[in-house]
Parts: C-alpha cells; structure tokens; sequence
C-alpha cells in the first residue's frame, strides 16, 4: 500500500476581510486532492482552516485535524474530517502535526499562524528536519514578513542559505508544483512520522 504524503497547513481561524483569501483555500484543497496529497491541520471549524479541509473533503481528499481538548470544549472542532485527534496541548498539537507532515505551508493568518509555521521554519534551518516550507502570500499577504526576512540577511541576522530554505508563491497552483519537486525527491524525513 503506497503512503498518502500530507501537507500540513497553518492558517487563519478568521477568513479575513477579502474573498480572495478564501478563494484561494478552497482552490488549495482542491489541488491537494487532485495530486494525492492529504491535508493536516489544527482541526478547526471556523476562518480559513474550515475552507480548506471543507474543500479537500468536498473533492474526496483525506483531512486529519489535530485540536486541543481547550478548543474543543469551545465546540470549535470540525466534526466531518477524516480523522479527529484530541492532544492535551498547543504543544502536544504541534508536535503532532508535524509528525504527521511532509512539509508544510501558511495561508493567511495572524500570531498562531506565525508561531506555529516559524517554529517549523526554525527547525529546518536547525536540520531537524528537510520537510518543504513556504507561505501562499495571497494578494501580497505575506509581502511584509519576505521584506523583513530579506532585511535581516542585509543585517547579518539571516544567512542566505536559510533565507532560501523558505518557499514563497502567490498561487496555489504554482506553490505546490514546488513543493512537488522537494516532497517526491526523496530527501531524508528526520522526524519520526507516527504512522506505517
């Protein structure tokens, strides 16, 4: 039995002011189906992170969701994905997610979003893992973050190397063929992945 490869996804809980930023969720987990890739996210019912397990379920794709016992008490945990996984913690969640991934990649969001994709980043550039991380800057979202990155390489803050590490594309379509090209070349996964 071949193994489905999952991309882990951090985005917002909100949807965010513009249609743009849904739109492109929902084309995102349409093409996550349609190139075999299973979706792992922090198992919300609500803002963009809804959108895109909504649109990998709606086109028959695999979407496991990982959420705190905390937020489910809030009854905020989307119910119809293909598999729930309640942990203990935001950390337990973390850790969890990407163990399950092999890479990982931020919509639009605010500080969770942030925190949880530069941790990841950070652990790359650590060589904890080889795993493809990268920000679908929709609409020019993430133009400020890829300016501030570049300026901390000017200040002697930011190696280039590191700085190349970090994948940036405005369109689902394009994002992903990128991500393709890392995923199925076959570089050493150095987490363990939880699963056979």
């Amino acid at each position: 039995m071949i193994e489905i490869k999952r991309i882990c996804i951090f985005t917002g809980s909100a949807p965010g002011d513009r249609p743009e930023y849904a739109e492109a969720a929902r084309e995102l987990g349409r093409l996550l189906v349609e190139r075999g890739y299973g979706l792992v996210y922090g198992g919300g019912n609500i803002g963009l992170m809804s959108v895109v397990a909504d649109a990998v379920l709606e086109h028959g794709g695999e979407a496991v969701g990982v959420i705190p016992e905390f937020l489910v008490d809030k009854e905020l945990a989307h119910r119809g994905l293909t598999e729930l996984r309640v942990v203990k913690s935001m950390h337990e969640r973390k850790a969890v997610m990407a163990e399950f991934a092999d890479g990982f990649m931020a919509l639009p969001g605010g500080i969770g979003t942030l925190e949880e994709f530069f941790e990841v980043l950070s652990w790359a550039q650590l060589s904890l893992h080889e795993k493809p991380c990268g920000l679908l800057s929709v609409g020019g979202y993430y133009e400020g973050i890829v300016n501030f990155l570049d300026h901390a390489v000017a200040e002697g803050f930011l190696k280039p190397k590191h700085r190349a590490m970090l994948i940036v594309e405005a369109i689902p379509e394009k994002f992903l063929d990128r991500f393709d090209d890392i995923i199925h070349q076959g570089a050493p996964q150095r987490f363990s992945r939880g699963r056979t």
